[in-house]
């Protein structure tokens, strides 16, 4: 990471404190009505100078900067004098002249140690060398004006100068691969790093250390460090850093083998990348202008100085023939002069050119791995539902099997699982997702007693080597049936009793749900999970809301790090938070608030699900078209059940043809298979016979786009797996049955 021009303004902070801004009635205190003393004209100055350097008016900073160190060398104020030749050399290197900032530099040093001065003044002036030499890539000269600057800076106890030279020794000496070298300066730094408070600087530092024992084959030891970068750039707003962390870390978690952590970094990486990309954009266009202004100055004063000579020479000669020669002349060199700063202008600009090329460049790449991760969880979610579709449909097919009824409680949790199981899918796709905003909420009627029953019986399987003992306790005066979204309510308490469970051997688990309120047909409840576990550490609590990140490792069920984070966001989805409280080896404790509408008889807002006789499409004949044969099998028998006639078709050609065969009420059309996928099909059959409504099947989320793009094929379209009494609705509305 090139710290050296990103924090050039840190360097300068001995000598630019104070007010960073002035007015302009400051530089027109000079005037007649105001008389100022020439050090109050001096400090005036170094102010303007300044906020010019700041405002990116680099040709404004030089001139006016010149101007300024002539007064303040005719009242020897030496402190004015370093001040004002750091800003000017600084705005030659943001202009790209080297050349004039190098002679800037070494005029401030020569100076400094022609007046023995041994102030921070010139520290700053060597730090300034040794950045522009660490700029052109000359490392071996960066590292020798830094050392030259530390003897001072130890010397003065400049803790600020200390560290920076420190870390920019050890940067420049690792670049170099000098790793026993750097590995001095690397714990130098961080003994200055904790006694700056400066977020930025130890976020560098902790960078820094785990970049030492990365080079050094110790990535055990880098993570640590690397992570607390992270999060202390994170605080701190700065990007950079957090490019140059997250690319380390990423290769340390290779190191590691934890692959999934390295795709994270990288991803946070590319974020930010794609922001410095813009800072930088118009960085570069901000040097341009400065250094064209600059350019217009000099010609300017070159003009100005060349019209003086012109005047002298008329006085002095007093010739109508001179006048008209030297006037020539004039013309013919500022023409000179402005053809020169147009092909520097046009050079400038190609170049510019060609680096925005190279930044479009990266950020299209970075834009492709995005859609091609959004295309890898797209296909992960098809191939997880697919079989999740099998396993819903046959579990609630056996539960209604009156045989089984000694098995029914072991079916009812088979089944609440894989709904949980199912909803789990989904927001695994919608944390790794970039799309937002497009969460639905539910409003269906629920028996909380009955959902807190079904997450005890799902969850107390989780840990059977050590079983536990759970307590429910519901109010008693907490209505039987309420409206909200049920699925999300089973998904947060499945999340808190699973982490409970897995972490707490031979204990308990108490589910607490206590009223706060009741009012306008609404009841207020305070949900609390407790255990009395192994318990979180306290420096582990900022961390457990990390997606993929988990804080007890050294039980047996590491599980993904998904739990807390997927809490977190249901709830904000349902406008709440969660409150986390742990002890080590004593529990855990996590609560949170929930407000619902009490189900009635007479509630408009929300009906009662019907129920469906088992003759609700007897005389009806269905097509189901689908290439899984547990899919088209649990179809089958879900409508058989409700008294259907069935006719099936293995892919879209065979569907087709029995369309061409065979009277057909309504089809089911899978949409993805092989030779002949469901979109295809259902074109050539509305051909046929456009009357018949075709409902599409799916079970890839992104489908639903392809689906839209052909809303004149399909009358209704359903996600697979779905819920059997909204399914046998969709049926029941396209065949027109009367409720």
């Amino acid at each position: 990471m090139n710290l050296k021009l990103t924090t050039q303004a840190l360097f300068l902070i001995p000598f630019l404190w104070g007010n960073l801004c002035i007015g302009q009635t400051e530089i027109n205190a000079t005037n007649d009505s105001i008389v100022l003393s020439k050090q109050e004209r001096v400090d005036t100055l170094v102010k303007f100078v300044r906020k010019q350097f700041y405002s990116n008016n680099f040709a404004q900073t030089i001139a006016v900067g010149e101007e300024t160190l002539r007064l303040a060398k005719q009242i020897e104020d030496r402190t004015a004098i370093f001040r004002v030749s750091s800003l000017i050399g600084n705005a030659f290197l943001q202009t790209n002249d080297t050349v004039e900032a190098k002679r800037i530099f070494f005029r401030t040093i020569q100076e400094a140690e022609k007046n023995n001065d041994t102030t921070r003044s010139l520290t700053t002036a060597r730090i300034d060398l040794g950045n522009m030499y660490a700029l052109q890539g000359k490392k071996d000269l960066a590292i020798l004006k830094y050392k030259e600057a530390l003897p001072l800076a130890e010397k003065l106890k400049d803790t600020t100068h200390l560290f920076i030279l420190n870390y920019n020794i050890s940067e420049q000496s690792l670049d170099l691969n000098r790793i026993s070298e750097g590995e001095k300066y690397v714990d130098r730094t961080q003994i200055y790093a904790t006694k700056v408070k400066a977020e930025a600087y130890q976020a560098v530092a902790q960078l820094i250390s785990g970049r030492l024992h990365y080079l050094k084959k110790e990535p055990e030891i880098a993570l640590p460090f690397l992570l607390e970068s992270i999060r202390l750039a994170r605080s701190s707003g700065y990007d950079e850093a957090l490019i140059d962390a997250n690319e380390v870390a990423a290769k340390t978690q290779i190191e590691l083998g934890n692959f999934e952590d390295a795709v994270t970094h990288l991803l946070e990486a590319d974020e930010y990348k794609s922001k410095k990309y813009e800072a930088d954009k118009m960085q570069a266009l901000e040097t341009v202008t400065g250094k064209f202004k600059l350019n217009q100055y000099e010609q300017e004063l070159k003009a100005q100085t060349l019209q003086n000579e012109i005047d002298r020479q008329e006085t002095k000669r007093q010739t109508t023939i001179f006048w008209i020669k030297i006037a020539s002349g004039i013309l013919l060199l500022f023409s000179a002069f402005l053809f020169i700063s147009n092909l520097k202008r046009r050079r400038l600009f190609k170049s510019l050119v060609e680096k925005n090329k190279l930044f479009l460049e990266a950020k299209e790449e970075s834009e492709a791995q995005a859609k091609a991760k959004s295309r890898l969880f797209a296909n992960i979610t098809h191939e997880l539902r697919t079989p999740l579709y099998g396993i819903i449909g046959i579990s609630s097919q056996l539960k209604d099997d009156k045989t089984l009824t000694h098995q029914s409680e072991n079916l009812s949790s088979l089944k609440f699982s894989a709904d949980y199981l199912l909803s789990l899918i989904n927001n695994v796709l919608q944390l790794t997702t970039t799309r937002k905003g497009n969460e639905k909420l539910k409003h269906s009627v629920f028996n909380l007693r009955d959902l807190i029953d079904n997450v005890i019986k799902s969850t107390k399987f989780l840990n059977t080597t050590y079983p536990n003992t759970y307590v429910p306790h519901i109010d008693e005066v907490i209505p039987q049936l309420l409206i909200g979204d049920d699925i999300k309510l089973s998904q947060i308490l499945m999340n808190l009793v699973s982490n409970a469970s897995k972490f707490t051997h031979n204990g308990r688990i108490d589910i607490r749900v206590l009223c706060d309120r009741q009012e306008d047909n609404r009841v207020y409840l305070h949900f609390n999970v407790t255990d009395n576990g192994m318990g979180i550490p306290e420096d582990k609590l900022g961390y457990i809301f990390s997606e993929f990140s988990t804080t007890r490792s050294n039980y047996e069920h590491q599980g993904t790090g998904l739990g807390l984070p997927i809490v977190k966001k249901l709830l904000s989805l349902l406008n709440s938070h969660i409150h986390i409280s742990s002890k080590v080896n004593e529990g855990t404790s996590a609560s949170f608030k929930l407000n619902f509408e009490i189900a009635t008889e007479n509630t408009g807002a929300i009906e009662f699900q019907r129920e469906h006789s088992p003759e609700t499409l007897k005389g009806f004949r269905v097509l189901i078209v689908d290439d899984n044969r547990i899919n088209l099998l649990v179809t089958q028998k879900t409508l058989e059940k409700y008294g259907a006639t069935i006719l099936v078709a293995n892919d879209g050609r065979e569907g087709i043809h029995r369309v061409e065969t065979t009277e057909v009420d309504l089809i089911l059309m899978d949409i993805n298979m092989p030779k002949m996928n469901g979109i295809e099909a259902s074109k050539i059959i509305k051909t046929i016979n456009k009357n018949i409504p075709i409902i599409a099947l799916t079970a890839v989320e992104e489908e639903k786009i392809t689906i839209d793009a052909n809303t004149n094929l399909f009358e209704h379209f359903i996600i697979k797996p779905y819920k059997q009494h909204d399914f046998i609705e969709v049926i029941s509305k396209h065949l027109k049955v009367e409720a």
